[in-house]
Order: C-alpha cells, then structure tokens, then sequence
C-alpha cells in the first residue's frame, strides 16, 4: 500500500510540473528569467518547486530542461519495479546542476512525501553546468574482458 501512494504522491508531483510548465509557456515570453516570471505572474507561485530552481534560467530553458528531467516519470512510474534512482537522478542532472542548494530544497520536499526520493545520489557540485547527454562523444570503447 505504501508503494501505491509514494507513486501517486510523484505522479501528482508530475501533474504539478505539467501545470506549472503550461502557465510558463504562457506567460514565460514576457520575462527573461524565472525569478521575473514568478515575481510577476500569480499562477506562477503557487509551484513551490519553482522556487528550487536556478531564479536566472530563462523560461524557456526551465520548459526545455524540466521536458527532460521529467519525460521518462509516467513511464517509470508505471513499471511493475520501480526505477528509483531513475526519477531522482533525471532531475537532479536535467535541472539542478550546479544548484546544490536548491537541489537539497527540492529533495527536502519530495521526502515529505516519499522518504527514499534520491536516495543515494551526491548533491551536484556548484557552479556545474548541465551536460548533454552526447557531450562525451566520442564515446570510450568498452573493454572486453577475456
């Protein structure tokens, strides 16, 4: 039963990031940056977890890089065994790099409703920028043990 409500809690917290992400697309334009939008737009502050984020990121960047922290979360959620460091770790690496101390903000609210939510994962060094994922090309060949 516990299982049952900690995803319903991150799907709900998915449903959040979606609507807060719709209010920014439409109002984002207007604003260089987050912390403009939100100062400025009240359906914007009711999001907590915006506030976690890097006040300096354009709206658009936060649309972009909350895409990608967030994609894999419907899917995951539903798999029979849940991928927990999965749901952490991309956004931790797709919107808090850099940002530890947002990125503990952030996990210090999730944790009130799911306990294990980024569990075992290190805390991004500041001043880190976001890589992409293709940002290591070319790629190391793989050892073949013998």
């Amino acid at each position: 039963m516990k299982d049952a409500y900690e995803r319903r809690a991150l799907l709900l917290h998915l449903g959040d990031v979606l609507e807060a992400l719709s209010c920014l697309s439409r109002s984002g334009q207007r604003y260089a940056t987050l912390g403009d939008a939100i100062a400025r737009e009240d359906s914007l502050r009711g999001f907590t977890w915006l506030a976690y984020l890097d006040a300096g990121m354009s709206p658009q960047q936060v649309t972009e890089r909350a895409t990608a922290a967030f994609f894999l979360w419907p899917k995951t959620l539903l798999d029979e065994e849940l991928n927990r460091s999965l749901l952490a770790s991309t956004v931790q690496h797709d919107l808090f790099t850099g940002n530890a101390e947002g990125w503990e903000g952030y996990v210090a609210e999730r944790r009130k409703d799911v306990a294990w939510f980024a569990e075992g994962l290190q805390t991004p060094l500041p001043g880190a920028k976001p890589e992409s994922r293709f940002s290591r090309w070319p790629w190391p060949e793989e050892s073949s043990a013998s």
